[in-house]
């Protein structure tokens, strides 16, 4: 069997299981909700986004899953109009090792939009990873542990995006199948290229385009982190409305560096395929550490779910 080593175990998180077990069990979480299983969640050390990632998976009703679609963006190599499948059988975790779902792979690999990365790239990328001790955490108490079908998400342009969505769309209606996004929210910073804040602490959505404004417009009352905030804020609102135009609207205006963006637009344009009526519900938020002027840095993440 051809394993994924949990390259991460260690630095970013603890490679022993009773402290990783422990320090999961000592979040406040909530309890699993009937029908939630398209997930989102951050994918930092558990330092920073641990707490948002116990949320996500403590909400998760895991009763029926068999397979877990686990959409994410790519952070190291850049490739464009295909998504990439992990070449492993299984996923290392400090608990065990989690199971890929190599017969669905092999099915999507039909299709020419999907392709195999390379081990290398698998091992490097941690947006699967950093979840998958949480997967195996909130499932080892199922019969059997869902299979994960790892997708890395790059440059696709918005016709791939549909292709995409319609490859994915005939496993949405089967209760047995969840699907899980991997994103942090908002990276702020020179380090990171983004330093626009809101100028308006009542911005909304419609506002955006007069209200965003460069670090050195910045009004004196209203801090960056505020206003990182309230930038995130107005794009939870959008996916809790489900609208993937105006999530895509709400990209291109503003620019923002939600790394799981693309992801993100295509679990909206896969609910709207399916027809739910329900968006995403928010369940916490947070940040790295308030940024409070133009040499500060931080990251955001943020924990929710859909109903289906």
């Amino acid at each position: 069997m051809n394993i994924r080593p949990a390259t991460h175990a260690g630095s970013w998180y603890s490679n022993d299981p009773k402290l990783l077990k422990n320090q999961i069990q000592n979040y406040v979480t909530p309890k699993p909700i009937k029908g939630a299983r398209v997930l989102i969640g951050p994918h930092a050390g558990y330092t920073y986004s641990g707490e948002r990632l116990a949320e996500t998976f403590g909400v998760w009703d895991s009763t029926k899953a068999k397979r877990i679609f686990l959409l994410g963006p790519s952070h190291h190599v850049y490739f464009k109009n295909n998504v990439l499948l992990s070449p492993f059988d299984a996923y290392e975790t400090p608990f065990g090792n989690l199971p890929v779902d190599t017969a669905t792979i092999k099915e999507l690999l039909k299709n020419k939009l999907f392709k195999k990365m390379s081990e290398e790239v698998d091992e490097d990328e941690h947006s699967f990873e950093m979840h998958a001790p949480f997967i195996y955490h909130y499932a080892e108490k199922s019969k059997d542990l869902p299979k994960i079908i790892p997708i890395l998400i790059s440059g696709l342009d918005s016709n791939s995006q549909k292709h995409l969505v319609d490859a994915l769309s005939p496993y949405i209606g089967n209760e047995e199948n969840h699907f899980v996004i991997s994103s942090d929210f908002c990276h702020w910073g020179s380090r990171f290229g983004y330093t626009k804040v809101l100028s308006n602490k009542n911005a909304t959505f419609d506002t955006l385009e007069q209200n965003l404004v460069s670090i050195n417009q910045k009004p004196k009352e209203f801090e960056i982190y505020k206003s990182i905030e309230l930038l995130d804020k107005i794009a939870l609102k959008i996916a809790t409305k489900g609208s993937s135009k105006k999530w895509i609207e709400y990209i291109n205006t503003t620019g923002n560096t939600i790394c799981g963006q693309k992801p993100v637009s295509i679990i909206l344009q896969l609910l709207e395929k399916y027809g739910s009526k329900e968006g995403f519900n928010w369940i916490g938020y947070s940040q790295s550490n308030h940024a409070t002027s133009s040499r500060d840095s931080s990251v955001s993440y943020a924990s929710g779910y859909v109903k289906l």
